[in-house]
């Protein structure tokens, strides 16, 4: 009878109960997120600590606490752990940060730092910042780094992966020699020029076919202990452009230099 009686009801005054049912539950639930709201901003959850983990040689404390904490704003739940990492990445020599909250009401943030590979010029010539060792470039101050021996890259804007990789390159097929690179850049007309730590400049030419550039690295170094054995002098620079030899040219002999005080101009031979 009852279910009779409800069916019989007239449709505005059944649309009236559905309508006041759902604005109950929309009370309801505006009053639970209210109230969950003001228990999260509550100072029970206060961020009590924040913890740094990571192998770091040259990132500052006093860096940390001036330029990353104060940008850790909330508590523990409200926190911003994307805008934390971003003011963490933000400190010099820090390559990567990852924000974890951590209970009880701690943050962890592990730190990457910078590992630098070599120092990039710019177009005059002069240190101007850092690569790492994914020919990534970064700030940081140089002085920090003077002591490093770190090798010299140069390039036009924008090209230091391709830079590192060849500076890879090449010091890896010099190893029989070993030889250190002291500097490596790229010409603006494509062309590849190297200095050896102690050693001779190189003339390395373009790598657009990265085959023959290989070819010619490879017969360098296989012939260039036949050439000093030969002379008897060591390499002033070498010139690897060629497609079946290299050209070179010799150390003055040590009498004669130390004899007029002044390096003397060899006359270039050419090698095949």
């Amino acid at each position: 009878m009852s279910g009779m009686l409800r069916n019989e009801l007239p449709l505005d005054i059944r649309l009236m109960n559905l309508t006041s049912r759902a604005l109950l539950w929309l009370f309801l639930l505006g009053a639970l997120a209210s109230a969950g709201d003001w228990l999260l901003h509550r100072p029970w959850w206060s961020i009590r600590s924040v913890r740094v983990q990571g192998t770091l040689h040259h990132v500052s404390v006093a860096a940390l606490r001036s330029i990353a904490l104060p940008q850790v704003q909330g508590n523990w739940f409200t926190v911003g752990l994307g805008r934390v990492q971003h003011a963490f990445e933000e400190v010099p020599w820090v390559r990567k940060a990852v924000v974890q909250r951590v209970w009880p009401l701690s943050l962890l943030v592990e730190l990457q730092e910078q590992r630098p590979l070599a120092l990039w010029l710019d177009a005059a010539g002069h240190p101007a910042s850092l690569v790492n060792q994914d020919g990534e470039s970064f700030d940081a101050n140089l002085g920090e780094v003077q002591d490093l021996g770190l090798p010299r890259l140069y390039g036009p804007a924008g090209s230091q992966e391709q830079v590192t990789a060849v500076y890879r390159q090449v010091q890896q097929a010099l190893a029989p020699l070993r030889w250190q690179l002291a500097e490596i850049g790229l010409g603006a007309q494509g062309d590849w020029r190297a200095q050896v730590a102690g050693g001779p400049r190189l003339e390395l030419g373009e790598d657009g076919d990265a085959q023959a550039f290989a070819a010619r690295l490879q017969r360098f170094v296989q012939l260039e202990p036949q050439v000093r054995r030969r002379y008897g002098r060591a390499l002033a620079s070498a010139d690897l452009r060629y497609a079946n030899g290299f050209a070179v040219k010799l150390q003055p002999p040590p009498a004669r230099a130390a004899a007029q005080g002044r390096a003397i101009p060899t006359k270039s031979r050419g090698v095949r």
